[in-house]
């Protein structure tokens, strides 16, 4: 499922994505050329800090080529996409269409959009017409007034995604949480540093400070922590995202090692 404003982690270093061939995006041989391609992020917003890299469309046809690698291999699955053309410029609209044309052949699709609805129409064995005023019936093909519980029903058909957590999550986790983690390195470089600064205050102090500078220490380090834990909230919710696109299957997993990483 790929919502219309999907979200993944913006410092995601593309080519680190596991089982992942980014040469097959329709932009990628222009950071080749410009020799990004292996230091290229995902690039966004995420708990209010901006990371450069790939533009809004780019990160779409990213999520929107994940899911078609991820799934070319199993065959009738539901893959939902939610304005798949939404951002993209026409440049990149028949790359769209060619891989929408091989995943139909292969799953069931259910494409919502206001965008190139007369491409999508020619190239779908059934359509569905929502109304922005009564919402309980839908028209399905020539068929008007049709229960919307009853249609949602018959279109939710699919097998089950059989991609699997493996060793490759877990050494895209050590890569990107840990040894590639930029704002972690930060925080632990500011602990240190801070926490030196308040010790050297205590040089040669008199016996039976310890326990002050002990407690002290602590809430330096609570602060200098802060805003590590306050992007905690969005990591969560975007680990969810990525788990949807297919990014990954492991979202406890993950934040099981999101916790003992952050405890």
């Amino acid at each position: 499922y790929i919502r219309q404003y999907h979200q993944i982690r913006p410092y995601l270093t593309v080519t680190k994505i596991p089982n992942f061939d980014p040469s097959q995006l329709p932009y990628w041989e222009t950071y080749v050329r410009e020799g990004k391609e292996q230091s290229i992020q995902v690039g966004g917003t995420m708990a209010g800090e901006f990371t450069q890299g790939l533009s809004g469309g780019q990160r779409k046809l990213l999520l929107f080529e994940l899911i078609y690698q991820r799934t070319i291999t199993q065959r009738n699955l539901l893959i939902v996409l939610d304005e798949p053309f939404a951002g993209v410029t026409d440049d990149f609209v028949p790359f769209i269409t060619q891989r929408l044309e091989e995943m139909r052949d292969r799953h069931n699709l259910l494409v919502v959009t206001n965008d190139h609805v007369q491409v999508l129409v020619q190239m779908a064995d059934n359509t569905i017409t929502v109304s922005a005023i009564d919402r309980t019936k839908v028209r399905v093909n020539d068929h008007e007034s049709v229960d919307r519980t009853v249609v949602l029903e018959a279109i939710s058909l699919g097998e089950h995604n059989g991609y699997q957590t493996s060793s490759s999550d877990l050494k895209f986790f050590w890569d990107i949480e840990v040894r590639g983690n930029k704002s972690l390195i930060v925080v632990m470089s500011s602990i240190l540093i801070f926490f030196l600064i308040f010790t050297a205050t205590f040089w040669n102090s008199a016996p039976g400070s310890e326990t002050l500078v002990v407690i002290a220490g602590g809430l330096v380090a609570y602060f200098s922590t802060q805003p590590y834990l306050l992007s905690l909230a969005d990591w969560r919710n975007i680990n969810k995202e990525e788990a949807e696109a297919l990014l990954h299957s492991s979202v406890n997993q993950n934040k099981v090692m999101k916790c003992m990483l952050t405890i």
